[in-house]
């Protein structure tokens, strides 16, 4: 039908919001409508250009609602069961697309998490739950096994996995996760002192989380890491003598560094001797064998030399001894001849030379 111009009676009157407009379907959008006579609602996705019949009233304009892949969000039907959306297509366990229209009488859970370093409010509105690896920034309170107050700066590293599990569980995760480790870390920093807390602060990190992670999984977290990225004292004198003593520690350490350098410069020297003197060693010990393996084979050579002189001479000179003899005077013709070339003085004694002396007494005429 097209406009008609409508003049009321005297005992009439304009329902529902007057005339309606009709509403363009496509892809982004659907129209929740609802039959006035029955009371139901229908979600219209149909596209087109939708005309409201008599009976229909418009309830809402809905836009279509795409998740990423790291996202998802929770759905209250009318019956109160809730429905899990996911954008990754492998968490769905029903295939249900990724982008959709809120179905007629269903609603996005929202949920009031605990925000803040101390999780004091719970003032962060979560309608769309973000899946992937993310951290937490917590200030805790505690106190030493001495008494001295210490307020630590936490990073918490964490993953939901499964969110049907954690809507189950808790309505406020930071807030639950928040209080657990802060009495964790009350109960572990009391047993210690200020000395021992400085030089177990990494231990202490790793038996806060990891004594109870039956906590965190029955609540759908995985807890990847916990660190204590600083720690102060809450009195301003006490905060002071910390800084003394940790200045003093750093003094230490840079001290000990340097005699460490100085000693690892020292061991190179020592071993750099050690091989050295290692390696003189095995020189020596290779030219005493070549010394050895010469005198050998000269010993022998001169052995051979003899050996062939007594033989050949055996024709001429029968007896050895005597053969032996010409040997022998002939060696010490040898020797002569060197000493003879040099500035050397030679010395005989009387068994080296046949010598004898004589006397003759002259007579007087």
């Amino acid at each position: 039908m097209g406009p008609n111009l409508v003049f009321l009676g005297a005992s009439e009157r304009i329902l529902d919001g007057g005339k309606q407009t009709a509403v363009d379907i496509d892809e982004e959008s659907a129209v929740l409508v609802r039959d006035i006579r029955s009371g139901q609602l229908r979600l219209v996705t149909e596209k087109q250009l939708f005309f409201p019949g008599p009976d229909d009233k418009i309830e809402e304009v809905r836009s279509l609602i795409r998740l990423a892949d790291h996202e998802a969000v929770i759905l209250k039907d009318k019956d109160g069961v809730l429905q899990f959306r996911y954008g990754d297509p492998a968490k769905c366990k029903d295939s249900t697309p990724r982008s959709f229209f809120l179905p007629p009488y269903a609603e996005i859970v929202t949920l009031h998490w605990s925000g803040g370093l101390r999780r004091g409010k719970r003032d962060l509105v979560i309608e769309r739950f973000d899946c992937r690896p993310q951290f937490m920034w917590n200030e805790i309170d505690c106190r030493t096994q001495d008494n001295v107050e210490l307020v630590l700066e936490t990073t918490l590293f964490w993953e939901v996995f499964d969110l049907s599990v954690m809507i189950g569980k808790t309505g406020n995760l930071p807030g639950d996760i928040y209080n657990k480790i802060r009495s964790q870390f009350i109960k572990h920093v009391s047993q210690v002192t200020l000395k021992g807390f400085m030089e177990q602060l990494h231990l202490i990190s790793g038996n806060v989380f990891g004594e109870d992670k039956d906590f965190y999984t029955s609540r759908g977290v995985n807890i990847h890491s916990l660190e204590v990225t600083k720690y102060t004292c809450a009195e301003k004198r006490t905060s002071e003598v910390l800084q003394q003593i940790i200045e003093e520690t750093t003094n230490r350490l840079n001290r000990l560094s340097q005699a460490e350098s100085e000693n690892e410069v020292g061991i190179f020297k020592l071993q750099g001797q050690l091989e050295h003197e290692k390696l003189n060693s095995e020189l020596l010990q290779i030219q005493h064998e070549h010394a050895k393996l010469g005198a050998a084979v000269a010993g022998e050579a001169e052995a051979e030399r003899v050996a062939a002189f007594v033989e050949k001479l055996e024709e001429h000179v029968p007896n050895l001894e005597d053969r032996i003899g010409i040997w022998q005077t002939l060696r010490k013709n040898d020797a002569l001849s060197v000493v003879s070339e040099g500035g050397a003085s030679l010395y005989y004694t009387p068994n080296d030379v046949n010598l004898s002396i004589r006397s003759e007494v002259m007579s007087k005429k």
